[in-house]
Parts: C-alpha cells; sequence; structure tokens
C-alpha cells in the first residue's frame, strides 16, 4: 500500500508576518546607511569647496597687502633717500582686523566671515648677500671684450668666514660655499659635468656638505642669496654682519656702533667712517664705500592673513629700482611660503 506524498505545511501567517517586518527593516536600515554616506560625502565635498573659496580668498587678501606694501616702499623713496629703521616702512603690523585698515564703509565680516593681517617689511640688504662671494671680470681681446669669467671674491668670502665665526660656526664653510657659488655660476665644467643648481635661498645652504638644518637656521637673519651683487645697508644691518663686513670690527664694538647709529642714523659713508673711527678705531675703514650704502633696493615682505578658517604665511622679495618719474619702480622678484612671522618687535 502506498502512501501519498505529504505538502509541506505552510508557514503560520505570524511567522510570515514577523519574517516580513525583519525583511522590512533591513530595507530601512541599508537606506538609512546608504543615504547617510551620501550625505556625509556630500558635507565633505562643501567643506572642501569652503577650504579651497578661504584659501583662494586668503591668497588674494595676502597679494593686497604686498601691493600696499609694495606702495609704502614707493612712497618711502619719493621721500627720502635714505633708508634707516625709523622709517614708516620698518614698523611691523601686529594682528589687525582688516576692516580696521579699510575703514567702516568697508566690511570684511560679511557672513561670520573675518579677515586678519599682520606682518613686516624686512630689509634685505641688512643682510650679508651670498651672491656677493662671486664677481665677474670682462674677458677683453684683439677686437675688445670677448666674454666674463667668474672669481671668488676674496673680500666677500673672508667676511662671510668672520660671520660664521662670529655665530660659532666652522669659519672654514666660507670657502666651500664660496667654492660652490663659483661651480654653480660657471655652468659645466671642461669635462661636461652639469654644475650644480644656484642657490636661491638660505636653506639652499643644505645641500651644501658640513651644513645642518640648526646652522641654517643660526644663519637664516644674517645670511641672504639676492639676484645680483648687493651692499650692505649700514643703518639697518645688525652688529654681527658690520663686524663681518668691516676688518678688525670687534662684535662689541659693532653693537655700540649700532647704539650710536639708532641715535643718528647714517645720512652717507661720511657718518659710518667718522662714527667707526670713534668706536673702533682700529678698525679697517678702507673701501668702505665698495662695501656698505645707506640706502636699499631690495626688501623682504612677510605678512600672515588669516582669514575664517584659512591661514596663509608667505614672504617676498621686492625690488625697488631708481625712481622713473610716476612710473612703478618696484617689482615681486618670487613669493614663499614662510615658516614663521619675524620677531614683531
Amino acid at each position: 500500500m502506498t502512501h501519498a506524498c505529504r505538502q509541506p505545511r505552510p508557514l503560520p501567517l505570524r511567522r510570515q508576518r514577523g519574517a516580513a517586518v525583519v525583511t522590512a527593516l533591513l530595507m530601512v536600515t541599508l537606506a538609512v546607511v546608504v543615504v547617510s554616506g551620501m550625505l556625509w560625502r556630500q558635507q565633505v565635498q562643501i567643506r572642501a569647496i569652503e577650504n579651497q573659496r578661504l584659501q583662494a580668498q586668503a591668497t588674494w587678501i595676502e597679494r593686497a597687502a604686498v601691493d600696499w606694501a609694495r606702495l609704502i616702499l614707493r612712497d618711502d623713496q619719493r621721500r627720502t633717500n635714505v633708508d634707516e629703521l625709523g622709517e614708516p616702512w620698518a614698523v611691523p603690523i601686529a594682528e589687525t582686523r582688516l576692516s580696521d585698515f579699510l575703514g567702516a564703509s568697508l566690511r570684511t565680516d560679511v557672513a561670520g566671515e573675518t579677515s586678519f593681517l599682520s606682518g613686516r617689511i624686512l630689509d634685505a640688504q641688512a643682510r650679508l648677500n651670498l651672491a656677493n662671494l662671486v664677481t665677474w671680470s670682462a674677458i677683453s681681446g684683439d677686437s675688445g671684450q670677448v666674454g666674463r669669467v667668474a672669481t671668488i671674491d676674496q673680500t666677500a668670502q673672508a667676511a662671510y668666514g668672520r660671520l660664521l665665526q662670529t655665530v660659532g660656526l666652522n669659519p672654514s664653510l666660507a670657502e666651500t660655499t664660496a667654492r660652490f657659488m663659483l661651480q654653480a655660476a660657471q655652468g659645466a665644467d671642461s669635462s661636461g659635468r652639469p654644475a650644480p643648481r644656484p642657490l636661491d635661498s638660505v636653506q639652499g645652504l643644505l645641500a651644501l656638505p658640513g651644513y645642518t638644518p640648526e646652522m641654517v637656521a643660526v644663519l637664516e637673519p644674517f645670511v641672504i642669496v639676492l639676484p645680483e651683487r648687493t651692499l650692505v645697508n649700514a643703518n639697518t644691518a645688525d652688529a654681527e654682519v658690520l663686524a663681518a663686513v668691516i676688518d678688525k670690527l670687534p662684535l662689541e664694538r659693532a653693537r655700540e656702533l649700532v647704539r650710536q647709529r639708532d641715535r643718528a642714523y647714517f645720512n652717507n659713508i661720511g657718518n659710518l667712517q667718522t662714527q667707526l673711527a670713534a668706536v673702533a678705531p682700529q678698525a679697517s675703514s678702507a673701501n668702505l664705500g665698495n662695501l656698505f650704502d645707506v640706502r636699499s633696493h631690495y626688501f623682504l615682505v612677510y605678512g600672515l592673513v588669516r582669514h575664517e578658517r584659512a591661514s596663509r604665511l608667505q614672504v617676498s622679495l621686492i625690488f625697488r629700482g631708481e625712481p622713473l618719474g610716476a612710473a612703478n619702480t618696484t617689482r615681486v622678484v618670487w613669493i614663499q611660503d614662510a615658516d614663521r612671522l619675524p620677531d614683531l618687535r
């Protein structure tokens, strides 16, 4: 006798409803996760766009600050032929709301956005210019001048050696640096080997053997690399630089010379010679006119802009040429990001 095949008993209605509820909850949870992820990605994109906008605005404020500094330098050039630390360009700007510069009629805090500006202008020719380590001389032939040859400037090398010794570093690095600068200026040698890349900043000294980041940090307030050979401004140079450039001038006597200068700045190199003879008669006063000046053409403009969440700190090298009537006599040589503002005191 055969038994009929038993049909599976259907699930109770209550269990079917429970499974449907669980499935519905899982679908809702999945939908919530998907939507939350989409909203989070959208918020991230919106935040990124806002950050880009704030950075762009901070950059434009920074550019405006550089143009303002150029205006100050041009105005100073019209008023005097001497650059010294008592002039308006040398006054540092503590952090100030940008609207305080623009006036009450021009607001910069729309929609809660606030902008702050701080910075200062420094005389780049107050420092020892490493470009002075190399000098160029003309080569003459039967038909006149046929080219130029680069050589190490022994006077500049000796000055750099004295500076290194003054700040507690190895003075023999002066010769190493001068040879590097000479190789970079000459280009490829006779064997065809490419020349090293010329220095464009003090940080480039790290490419030379013997220099460390700590040493470069010590040198940075006293050394710079400019596009051409320059004179040192006797009105703005620190005592360490004066002691380096002027042979047989001890550092303590150089500091006394700076104190005398701060009371009455030098109008010309003759004033420097007079004060030097009084403060340090043993110091060498020969060729001061070939080493010093009382005016400058290169300036460093530091600017820190805080615009909402965005922050921008840059330093610009400004060249100020000879006045040409009403023409623009300043130009930006380069702009670089900076690690910190110089002391605003």
